[in-house]
């Protein structure tokens, strides 16, 4: 189906107070319980990463929480983390850290009502405390908007409402239960898919950018010391505030009507399909959260948009309708061929599509 690609939003500014937390993370939240997570879905923010993290050391299991999401989403499970990735934790108590997790939260919250703002939604981070998540309160920077029609074109909008939400720019809130796969990028946030009506985690445990498959970025939640997992650049934007550390512009990339977060091409405009003519790098291709450049991965709408350069085709690897050229002959087809924690992805290094765990043993 095809979307009203998103209009302009105005921005006012945040709170002291927010502003500072929101300077810190890529306003994502996640909200899990013990099957399969749920949250509600956002995109923005801004801010940097720094560090490689991880502590060596004897295993650890983890689990990913149990909050419930904002928006309309209750929390109705979550998924067992990798484990082993990470060391017994520095804090005192029998914190466990892993791959997802390299140091416990130093605040902690239960449920979003712990958290001083509305901005604000208690997340897990992968850690545990004596085998209970460990979650804490992390900015909401849900996608903008100007009017409901905004947030996922108009067949979608009576599922959202456009508000301000303490004093910030209005963002699409989604105020439906559960998700839809095709707003998924509205309904879950960065590092989850929408899978049977729930956000499934998707996050992939990473130390740095090497770790991610092609086209995705490794960030944290708040610092370097907590969750680092790979995110997809190509997530659904009104405005390049919308993308923080996914990309420095926010276009229709591959003419679909839908606009995504994406790098700016030669360093100047946002790179779009339409402008890359050299017939062997037809797509745009992310390369850091500033720049992306034309080359063989990337968005596309069907094979004929990879076929100048032979073996590669145009395949829906998430679970939102956006495709990618990848090399033939993967060995999934879309994320939910993969375990959970796990992504449907060309590997950094350009091979074929498959299961992708990042650091996670």
């Amino acid at each position: 189906m095809t979307l009203r690609k998103p209009s302009t939003a105005p921005k006012r500014a945040l709170p002291g107070w927010a502003l500072g937390v929101l300077c810190c993370a890529l306003g994502l939240a996640v909200a899990c319980g013990d099957a399969t997570p749920t949250a509600p879905g956002f995109s923005g923010g801004s801010g940097g990463i720094s560090g490689t993290g991880g502590s060596a050391g004897t295993g650890g299991t983890a689990g990913t929480g149990s909050a419930a999401g904002t928006g309309g989403l209750a929390g109705t499970g979550g998924a067992v983390g990798t484990g082993g990735g990470g060391g017994a934790g520095g804090d005192a108590g029998g914190c466990v850290t892993n791959a997802l997790c390299h140091a416990c939260p130093t605040t902690t919250c239960n449920t979003d009502s712990d958290c001083p703002l509305e901005s604000l939604v208690c997340v897990p981070t992968g850690c545990t405390l004596d085998g209970e998540p460990q979650k804490e309160c992390q900015p909401a920077g849900y996608i903008s908007c100007a009017e409901p029609v905004d947030c996922g074109g108009p067949i979608y909008q009576s599922n959202y409402d456009c508000k301000s939400v303490d004093g910030g720019p209005s963002r699409c809130i989604r105020k439906a239960s559960g998700c839809l796969p095709e707003t998924e990028d509205y309904d879950c946030p960065p590092g989850f898919s929408c899978e049977k009506g729930a956000c499934a985690d998707r996050r992939v445990p990473c130390d740095g950018p090497a770790d991610c498959p092609k086209n995705h970025h490794c960030f944290t939640l708040q610092n370097a010391t907590t969750s680092m997992f790979c995110v997809s650049r190509f997530r659904s934007c009104t405005v390049a505030g919308d993308c923080g550390r996914l990309g420095s512009k926010c276009a229709d990339v591959d003419g679909d009507d839908r606009s995504e977060c994406i790098g700016a091409l030669d360093g100047v405009d946002a790179c779009e399909n339409s402008s890359c003519e050299d017939v062997s790098a037809p797509v745009c291709e992310a390369l850091t959260t500033a720049v992306a450049s034309c080359g063989n991965h990337g968005l596309c709408e069907s094979d004929a948009d990879c076929q100048t350069n032979a073996g590669f085709e145009c395949v829906a690897l998430w679970q939102d309708g956006r495709s990618e050229c990848v090399p033939v002959g993967g060995s999934c087809d879309q994320v939910t061929d993969c375990p959970l924690q796990q992504v449907c992805a060309a590997s950094r290094s350009g091979n074929p599509p498959s299961c992708q765990a990042g650091t996670a043993p």
